[in-house]
């Protein structure tokens, strides 16, 4: 979807995309988790948000960009090692046992910058979490699973479409995170 008036708007946001294999990793372990349950995200959908934006303009997708052109971040390894539930938003997700320094840096760079483009940050604790599954009932106690390593070098910022078959995520522009 190109922006061709200044009133469309397009639904963004920024976020690590990880390679199909984990991707595909983490989709099997939904599998084994869950079973039939909840509805499962599909496996190219597969990311950790950093900071969602919602539905923006042009303009104000340009300032979030050039908010983007100026973080300064190091590479990080993220071991994706627990499963847990979320039973209010009945989610069922994937994440670190502790957060890298790093990533909490980036998400802190891109609030505080994103502040200027009229971004209002969220008043929340940031969770860094891969959602697995949403509409998951029950209870699913937090689980260790095997370590899946993930070397994250860029970030990106995402457009979110909806269509009647399902979400579909494009990643619009990648950022490196270099020392």
């Amino acid at each position: 979807m190109s922006l061709n008036s200044p009133t469309e708007t397009q639904r963004l946001f920024f976020a690590l995309w990880p390679e199909q294999a984990l991707q595909e990793s983490l989709a099997r372990i939904a599998r084994q988790v869950l079973g039939k349950q909840g509805k499962r995200v599909r496996p190219e959908n597969l990311h950790l948000t950093l900071v969602f934006l919602g539905s923006m303009t042009a303009q104000q997708r340009a300032c979030a960009e050039a908010v983007a052109d100026t973080i300064v971040g190091s590479p990080f390894t993220l071991q994706l090692e627990q499963i847990g539930h979320w039973p209010r938003p009945r989610v069922v997700w994937c994440a670190a046992e502790e957060t890298p320094e790093p990533l909490i840096e980036l998400v802190k760079q891109l609030n505080q910058g994103l502040t200027a483009c009229g971004y209002q940050p969220e008043t929340r604790p940031y969770r860094a979490h891969m959602t697995l599954a949403r509409k998951v009932a029950g209870r699913f106690p937090t689980t260790r699973v095997a370590p899946l390593v993930w070397q994250v070098d860029h970030f990106c910022l995402v457009q979110s479409v909806t269509h009647p078959s399902g979400v579909q995520y494009q990643v619009l522009r990648t950022w490196p995170l270099v020392i």
